[in-house]
């Protein structure tokens, strides 16, 4: 294949925000990628029950897709880095694939990028032997909406590119209740065993509040710009964001105080640094391993899978285990070459505020027991919008229809906090009771009681303010992190 050349190809179609290492795939690129056909344009969107006026559109902007020896050529390396070289990268929400400079049919790049997903992301599945109803579906769950969007409104545009791209290209995968898709641990903590035990050290120089919650850097620390975690310690709070009027609640405070900072060593033989608690906090127990008996499971960079919680019943820890034995073996089967260590989430279900709101028999409550939850630096924005729909809703109008809307409501009219944590989960617990704490102990659930109560955090049927207040000096410090 004749290529243009990066920096002409990107110029001449006037793309925006790309990820920083796509000069180099360009570069290692021999052509691979696909633009899809007319007809599999209508094998795929035959379903959508659209109009003559849209079918003419569809397949006229595609017909112009295919005719423009440039357009052909950015979309096949677009599916290329999309499916063969996805996990080599990140996108965020700041991507920007459509160009500038080739008039209406550049709104529609995106949309036909992932179209073509589809097709040249197939090739890869039946290589490697997995039978089409795993995911043949797949890509519809996201397709569906966006028809539905665009049959009302006619625009192209793609609602969170990169969790989309999951489905588009494939990657995903459901098994029984839950979301799968192979990704790389990200977080600044180790984590070791030894038998059925399990410890997290967090990393060396890393910020901590007095709640025991990881402050992220300017920049996550990492020297991949293209993280989807480049939060901030602003990042949280835009002006235009955050209403006097209280059209934002649960956030960590801009100024948060630095409690301490973490201390990690390692010799040849023996690893020293703070403990994570699985309850989703960083202590201050300061821990030394021994490498002859405790070993290795997991550190940055390494693969897991990421666990996903489609809306719906059905979060109970029964339900979390019978969705993750099948992944486990379905993925260590069919992609032999990736060495996954157990999986990943990040979600506001982890946050052990909740404990204060809902009883431990409750099935959010039964289930972030069952994990090894640790803090992630994240804010708990997504807690508002999932319970309440929208994080511009007035805390005095979000509905309040079930126990866990109500509670919630008044933990943070008094003035509560909210984070989303992160959780590991590994295979070795996989045969292990569902009814009983596997990372959790008894200890632990007391210093987390201890931490909430040193640091004024109570629950909704305690009296007197749960605004947390960090100490103003050491000598005066009623606070802290256990």
């Amino acid at each position: 294949m004749n290529k243009t050349g990066y920096e002409k190809l990107i110029k001449d179609l006037g793309v925006g925000n790309v990820p920083e290492s796509f000069p180099k795939f360009y570069e290692e690129w021999n052509g691979e990628g696909s633009v899809l056909t007319r007809d599999e344009l209508w094998q795929i969107l035959g379903r959508y029950d659209l109009s003559a006026d849209q079918v003419k559109e569809l397949e006229s902007y595609l017909q112009t897709i295919r005719e423009s020896q440039q357009l052909t050529e950015y979309i096949k390396f677009l599916t290329y880095c999309q499916c063969d070289k996805r996990y080599d990268y990140y996108i965020d929400d700041n991507t920007d694939f459509n160009p500038g400079n080739v008039g209406d049919v550049g709104k529609t790049v995106s949309f036909f990028m992932c179209l073509s997903c589809i097709g040249y992301a197939k090739r890869d599945l039946v290589k490697r032997g997995i039978y089409e109803k795993l995911y043949e579906d797949i890509p519809h769950r996201m397709l569906r909406m966006h028809m539905e969007k665009f049959k009302k409104t006619g625009s192209y545009e793609l609602d969170d590119l990169p969790w989309q791209s999951n489905f588009y290209s494939l990657a995903i995968y459901l098994f029984d209740r839950f979301l799968f898709v192979p990704c790389r641990f990200d977080d600044p903590y180790t984590f070791y065993r030894n038998g059925n035990e399990v410890i997290g050290i967090a990393d060396d120089g890393l910020s901590v509040d007095f709640e025991g919650q990881l402050i992220l850097p300017p920049e996550d620390g990492t020297d991949n710009t293209e993280t989807s975690k480049t939060a901030t310690i602003d990042s949280s709070f835009d002006t235009n964001t955050i209403k006097k009027d209280g059209h934002y609640y649960g956030a960590f405070k801009k100024d948060r105080k630095e409690e301490f900072k973490t201390i990690r060593t390692e010799t040849d033989t023996e690893v020293t640094g703070y403990r994570i608690s699985p309850c989703g906090f960083i202590t201050k127990e300061l821990v030394t391993l021994d490498k002859g008996s405790w070993k290795q499971i997991l550190k940055r960079d390494d693969w897991l899978l990421g666990f996903h919680i489609p809306s719906g019943e059905g979060y109970v820890p029964e339900r979390v285990r019978s969705s993750m034995k099948p992944a486990w073996e379905f993925f260590c089967k069919y992609y032999p070459e990736i060495p996954f260590k157990g999986f990943w989430s990040a979600s506001w279900l982890y946050d052990g505020r909740l404990s204060l709101l809902l009883p431990d028999d409750s099935n959010i409550v039964r289930t972030q027991r069952h994990l090894f939850n640790y803090s992630g630096g994240w804010n708990g924005e997504m807690l508002y919008l999932e319970l309440y729909g929208d994080c511009d809703i007035p805390l005095a109008e979000v509905p309040k229809k079930t126990s866990l809307q109500r509670n919630v409501a008044t933990y943070l009219e008094r003035g509560g906090k909210f984070c989303e944590p992160g959780m590991v989960y590994f295979p070795e617990e996989l045969s292990k009771d569902c009814n009983q704490m596997i990372y959790i102990t008894d200890k632990d659930l007391e210093d987390q009681r201890k931490l909430f109560k040193a640091n004024g955090i109570k629950g909704i049927n305690e009296t007197d303010s749960i605004e947390p207040k960090a100490p103003d000096t050491a000598e005066n410090q009623k606070g802290g992190v256990v």
